[in-house]
Order: C-alpha cells, then sequence, then structure tokens
C-alpha cells in the first residue's frame, strides 16, 4: 500500500519537489539536485541524485524501495531488530557528532533500530534514511510518554532540534511532516509536568474489621467496629541524569488500629517475700499484630497531608565487576527501599498491591530501624561465576535524625513518680539508630539467598519494630516484644492489678507513703534497648506458576535496668502468580509473629508466657485493569499478644487499589 501510496505521488512534479525538497523553492532544488555531482564514498547512496545509468523509472522504483523500506522500520521484525545499547551499534563511532544524541535515544528511549547485523552505519547515506526513520520514532514515542505523564528530559528535546535539521530533508521524503515537527517539540516542552520529573500516585481504599477479641469484662465488641479506611500516595520521580533518582512522596490516611482488650501477665509480688504471683491487666494495646500493609507511612490521621518519604538514588560505576548503588535517605528511609527483602508477591514495598498484613509482606527484621541515613547496595560482579549474581548491602538510619534536642524526663503514669530514665536523645548519633549489613546472592537459577545483620538502639519509648518512630506501638509483632515504655504503661495505669482486680492507681496509692510502706507495682519502668538481630530470608521459582519464598530471624534484646530477652519470629508462603488472569495473585502464607521470651523484669521480675501468636493469611490479589486492583484476604492470629487470656482473632479485608 505505502508503495503504491508513493508511485501515486510521483505522478505530480509538484509533489515530488515538495517531499524531497532542500531548499525553500521546489524548482530550485530540483535543478540543484539534477546539477549535483556525485561526492560520496563509493559504497553511499545519495537521496536523490542524478545518475546517467538509470532512467527515470528505474530512480523512481530505488526511491519508492528505501522508502517504502524505511517507513516501516520498527513495524516488523521481519528486516530490522530492536537495539536496546548504543553498544550494539558496532559502526558507530565515538567521534560522529550524532554519537551522544544517538546513545541517550538509544538507550533511554529503546526507539533506534539497527540492521539484523545489528550495525548502524551512521556515517553513510543509507543509514540517514535509517536514521530519520528513528529519528521520527522517537518523537512519536516521546509523545506518547508525555500523554503518559512519563517525564522527559529537556537535553533531549534540544538533542531532538539539532536533530531534526539536520535531517530535514529525509524526514520530508519520509512523510514526517518537517513543517510540523517544530510545533510537535514545543507541544512537548508546554505540556509535560516537567522535564525532569514524572508524578505517580496510588489510592488505597479499603473497608476491613476484625473478629473474636471481644472485651473480656463485658464480652462486646466496642473499639473494634467494621471500618472503611483509605491511604493516599503521590510520588515524584526526578531524574536530572537519567541513572540518578530523587523520590519526594506526600502522603494522607484515616486509618486507626485494633484493639487487644485487657491484656493480663503476671509479676512476683514484691511486698511478699514467698514469691506470690501477681496478675497486672492493662486496659488495651493498640496491637501491632493486626498492622496491614498499607496502615503504614506518613499522613494522617484524617488524610492530613504530609511529606512521608524523601530519599536519593545514585549509582556509581567502579568497573566492569563492580558497581555502586546509593542510597541517601532524608526522611522516611527504610531498609526495603534498597536492600533486596526476597519476598516476591508478597513484598509490595509499602505498596497496595502485595500481601494483606504487615508480617507477611517481608521479614520483620527490616522494620528494626528507619528515618534518615544512608545506604548502598554493592554488585560483586566477580563473584557471578561462584555464586551467581550477588550484593553486598551496608546501611545506617536514624530515626530522629532531624531533632537536634537532647533527652527529657518525662513521668510514670502507672507510679505519678519520674522514670528512671528519661526518654532517650535525638539526632543522627545520639537517638535511635540501626545499621545493617546483608549478603544477597542468586546461589541458583530461580533460588535466591541473604543473611542480615541489624544493630540498633531503641530509646525507652521507641518500639522494636517500628521502623525508628520514637514512640508509638510497632508496626509487626506482640506489644511486649516490640518493648515500648511508653505502650505498655499506659495501659497499665488504665488497667488494673491482683484479684480481685484493683484499678492500678488505686492499688499503687497505698504504697506511695501517704498509707503504708511497701513497693509499688512497676515492671515496665526501663531505659533504652540495644539490640543485634540475625536473619535468614530465601525465595524459590518452583515453576513460572509457583514462587515458595521464607524467613526467619533472631533478635537479642538487652533492656537497660531490667535484664535481657530473646525475640524469635518465622514464616513462609507460597505464591501462584497470574492464576485466572495475567497480573494476578493467589498468596497463602503462615508463620510466627515476633514474640518475646526469656525476658526478667529487675526488681518486680515480670513473667511473660510462652505462647507462639501464630498467624495464616490467605489473599487474591484481581488486576481488574492496568490501574485498578482488588484483593480481599483473611488472616487468622493465635494469641495475638502473647498473653494469659490472649484469644485468637480474624481479620477480614477488601482492598480496592488505584494506581496511576
Amino acid at each position: 500500500m505505502l508503495k503504491m501510496f508513493w508511485k501515486s505521488v510521483l505522478i505530480s512534479p509538484a509533489i515530488i519537489g515538495a517531499a524531497l525538497a532542500v531548499s525553500s523553492s521546489a524548482q530550485a532544488a530540483d535543478a540543484s539536485v539534477k546539477s549535483e555531482t556525485v561526492n560520496a564514498k563509493a559504497d553511499s547512496i545519495e537521496l536523490a541524485q542524478a545518475t546517467p545509468e538509470f532512467s527515470n523509472s528505474q530512480k523512481d522504483n530505488q526511491l519508492l524501495n528505501k522508502l517504502d523500506e524505511y517507513s516501516n522500520e520498527g513495524q516488523t521484525n521481519t528486516s530490522v531488530d530492536q537495539v536496546t545499547s548504543v553498544s550494539e551499534l558496532r559502526d558507530v563511532q565515538p567521534t560522529e557528532w550524532a554519537y551522544e544524541a544517538l546513545k541517550s535515544l538509544v538507550e533511554r528511549y529503546g526507539c533506534i533500530v539497527g540492521y539484523p547485523d545489528r550495525t548502524f552505519r551512521g556515517n553513510r547515506a543509507l543509514s540517514r534514511w535509517e536514521f530519520a526513520a528513528g529519528l521520527n520514532a522517537c518523537m512519536n514515542v516521546m509523545e506518547r510518554l508525555i500523554q503518559e505523564n512519563v517525564a522527559v528530559l529537556r537535553e533531549d528535546i534540544d538533542k531532538l532540534k539539532r536533530l531534526m535539521q539536520e535531517f530535514e530533508a529525509e524526514l520530508a521524503a519520509l512523510g514526517a511532516r518537517v513543517d510540523n515537527l517544530e510545533a510537535r517539540t514545543s507541544f512537548l516542552e508546554d505540556h509535560q509536568f516537567s522535564t525532569t520529573t514524572k508524578l505517580t500516585g496510588e489510592v488505597v481504599i479499603a473497608p476491613t474489621g476484625i473478629f473474636g477479641t471481644k472485651n473480656t469484662l463485658n464480652n462486646q465488641t466496642n473499639n473494634n467496629q467494621v471500618v472503611m479506611q483509605d491511604r493516599v500516595r503521590l510520588q515524584f520521580n526526578t531524574s536530572f541524569s537519567g541513572d540518578d533518582l530523587l523520590v519526594t512522596r506526600l502522603a494522607a490516611n484515616n486509618y486507626q488500629s485494633f484493639k487487644s482488650f485487657y491484656p493480663t501477665n503476671n509479676v512476683y509480688n514484691p511486698n511478699i517475700n514467698s514469691g506470690q504471683q501477681l496478675g497486672v491487666m492493662g486496659s488495651s494495646y493498640n496491637s501491632p499484630s493486626f498492622t496491614q500493609s498499607w496502615q503504614t507511612g506518613g499522613g494522617g490521621p484524617n488524610n492530613n497531608v504530609a511529606v512521608d518519604w524523601l530519599a536519593y538514588y545514585v549509582p556509581i560505576s567502579l568497573g566492569d565487576n563492580m558497581r555502586l548503588n546509593t542510597y541517601i535517605a532524608g526522611w522516611g528511609g527504610q531498609w526495603a527501599d534498597f536492600v533486596p527483602t526476597l519476598n516476591p508477591y508478597f513484598d509490595d514495598y509499602g505498596g497496595g498491591k502485595g500481601a494483606i498484613s504487615e508480617f507477611s509482606e517481608r521479614n520483620p527484621i527490616y522494620q528494626i530501624g528507619g528515618g534518615a541515613g544512608i545506604g548502598t547496595s554493592l554488585e560483586l560482579g566477580f563473584l557471578n561465576s561462584l555464586l551467581g549474581p550477588t550484593s553486598l548491602s551496608l546501611g545506617y538510619l536514624a530515626g530522629t535524625g532531624n531533632n537536634p534536642s537532647s533527652g527529657n524526663q518525662s513521668t510514670n503514669p502507672v507510679t505519678n513518680r519520674n522514670y528512671t530514665f528519661n526518654d532517650g536523645g535525638n539526632g543522627l548519633f545520639d537517638g535511635n539508630y540501626a545499621a545493617l549489613a546483608q549478603v544477597n546472592a542468586n546461589i541458583a537459577d530461580g533460588i535466591s539467598l541473604a543473611f542480615t545483620y541489624v544493630n540498633a538502639y531503641h530509646s525507652p519509648d521507641s518500639p522494636i519494630f517500628g521502623q525508628g518512630s520514637k514512640t508509638g506501638t510497632g508496626l509487626v509483632g506482640t506489644t511486649a516484644s516490640n518493648l515500648s515504655r511508653a505502650e505498655l504503661n499506659n495501659s497499665l495505669a488504665a488497667g488494673s492489678i491482683g484479684a480481685p482486680p484493683t484499678a492500678t492507681g488505686t492499688y499503687n496509692g497505698q504504697y506511695s507513703g501517704s498509707t503504708q510502706t511497701g513497693n509499688q507495682i512497676n515492671p515496665y519502668d526501663f531505659g533504652g534497648k540495644n539490640t543485634n538481630s540475625y536473619g535468614v530470608q530465601g525465595t524459590w521459582r518452583v515453576a513460572d506458576w509457583l514462587n515458595f519464598s521464607s524467613y526467619g530471624s533472631y533478635t537479642n534484646v538487652h533492656v537497660i535496668g531490667a535484664g535481657n530477652g530473646s525475640i524469635w519470629t518465622y514464616g513462609g508462603g507460597f505464591a501462584f502468580p497470574d492464576l485466572g488472569k495475567e497480573g494476578n495473585v493467589l498468596g497463602i502464607f503462615a508463620g510466627v509473629q515476633p514474640y518475646l521470651t526469656g525476658f526478667t523484669s529487675g526488681g518486680n521480675n515480670l513473667l511473660l508466657p510462652r505462647t507462639n501468636p501464630v498467624q495464616v493469611e490467605m489473599f487474591y490479589k484481581y488486576q481488574v485493569t492496568d490501574n485498578l486492583s482488588i484483593t480481599p484476604g483473611v488472616i487468622w492470629i493465635s494469641k495475638p499478644e502473647q498473653t494469659t487470656n490472649a484469644k485468637d482473632a480474624f481479620i477480614g479485608t477488601v482492598r480496592g487499589t488505584f494506581t496511576f
């Protein structure tokens, strides 16, 4: 069809002149072409040179063949192959003026094509035809990217302008409408959000409810109603060189945590020498074991907008066999931002398209530490022949790196006296911090394994699995395993002591010196926590339709002013990708949430039962469109707070996730 079109075009000398004009006058251009002498290399072909060996019809057919061939470049794979790296175009020399332009266009947009033998021949007349076809294709690709709100670098637009001037005649002969190209580049500049920044977004809307956690005193479900909650994220991805990435994310949410009611533990009564045990009962916990993966991040609690992540990625080449991927977090940094977590299909890196629960998303060891700091992943290419692709990840994150203040003294609500220890320091080196090291290797085809170590300090009120936050309940595990002093004491202050239960304030009031001498019940008065954590995680791509992943970690915790303890957690799951439709995922994950064992609190000797908070989760993500997925899921947790009166909990969620 295209050849017939060009034959019809050649009927009119005026149209021929317009299509092949290299000057403002069609007649002058024709005369110029006819009088042009052959002054090219022997193996080159000029656009419309007049040679005595060919008749007019032969020249027309030759031109039509070339136009037909190059106008169809990139349409099929029969004559050309797509090139992904400029190094594959073997005869393009760095000394040629178009080399850098060609390099950026090929490697950044993938829109220039080469011959089947992977050559380009950029300094020959024939390659000018191909280059013009590729240039037109690149303009079309860049226009499409702008329509999809994808950033196009301004330097690339400038390169296009220069190339358009150089190949104006060839573009015109190819029907590229040279007179409209300037308008097209102006459209690119005027209508894109930014020449360096791409805007993406995610909206999660989810009805969710918890069952089985009734108030143990009145058997009511107050404060654990079925709710509709949301989270909104807008992310600005900015690149200045094409290789680096600056991430700025805004977030808003309205989620609130489900509760565990009247958790009960035992202590040795300090006022009786016989070692009699005494029950201590809190009012409720905002249980971290109930956290869902989309109930994380900044913003909230009433859809207030805040910056919840600010980070910069830049790669540094150290030669052919080593590459340093550097990560700098100014706010909201996490280990999962740059460290392989090896839990595919379950881990969506805090997004709304993976597992329902935070526990199933990744090994809880990655929740130890967060905030501002620096990290790097070093690709060890020299080990590829031994272990497969291997990397070493190192990082340091400080939870309150923006806060220059020192620690303050605060009041213990259980005793109405000051805590023994202040609430801890701040800054990059005097507050919460975590340092990580991980070795990751692909030990076989489809099998990856990683070993992780994290050393951390947590201030008294900071949860161990809280991504470096100064206060709060944590994101995963039992409340006891997070050892947040404020959370434990606030609950006990509103609870009771002994049997029959006596309000904590009343019970401890009799030992305040006004009624009788003795010791107040005060099991949670401690200082900061030093932790050393060891983890292992792996994934196995069994088949295209089946993936298995698992993890386990152990944390040794030293609680200042209290004693030592051990925290254990482990789990594993099967994922069935593309089940029923491309993009769908069925996930089944089971394990034990982090729990604290072997811990004694100095003075009051807190006794924690060794009950494992077992969790089983199943979800099915259905990909409705490219921009919408719906994920129903159910979670069962046995003994979610590892307490003596703990009850099993069931969580049901239908998560809708919109992306753009």
